[in-house]
Formats: C-alpha cells, structure tokens, sequence
C-alpha cells in the first residue's frame, strides 16, 4: 500500500469511523449506508484538504467508491485528471 493510499483511507476513516481498512477498500455507496450525498461531499471536501487539491465538480458524482476515488487520485498524480 502506497502514500497515496494510506492518506485517501484515513481521509474515509474520517467519514465512516466504523469501517476498518478492508472494509474502507471495499466501500461504494452501495454498500455503506452511510454513504449518501451528504457523506460524499464532506468526503470529497476531506480529500481536498488532505491532498490540498481541488477535485472538479464534474468528476464528484462518478466518486461513488473507494476504487473510484484512488483512480481519480492516482489519475490526478500522473498529470491527468480522470
């Protein structure tokens, strides 16, 4: 497990205290309850502050899990924005 993830997990920890590690890598909003609209742009405004970043408008609807998140952040890092 890279930085990058490490930081992306502990910013879904933030979020959803009760899941650990595997569950966070396995989450979607289908699968936490949790998980509604109001989850995801707390979570999206949580990544933004740990990555100091900006994530576009766009692309939030299409965040709807943790892989979903980690392609747009890894994408981001490599110079392109997915």
């Amino acid at each position: 497990m890279d930085d990058l993830e490490q930081r992306l997990i502990r910013s879904f920890q933030t979020i959803f205290p009760e899941l650990d590690d595997k569950q966070i890598r396995h989450a979607s909003n289908t699968s936490v309850a949790a998980w509604d609209s109001v989850a995801t742009v707390t979570l999206v405004n949580v990544v933004e502050e740990e990555f100091g970043i900006q994530i576009d408008i766009e692309a939030a609807p299409e965040l709807t899990s943790f892989d979903r998140f980690l392609a747009y952040m890894r994408g981001r890092s490599n110079g392109g924005r997915k």
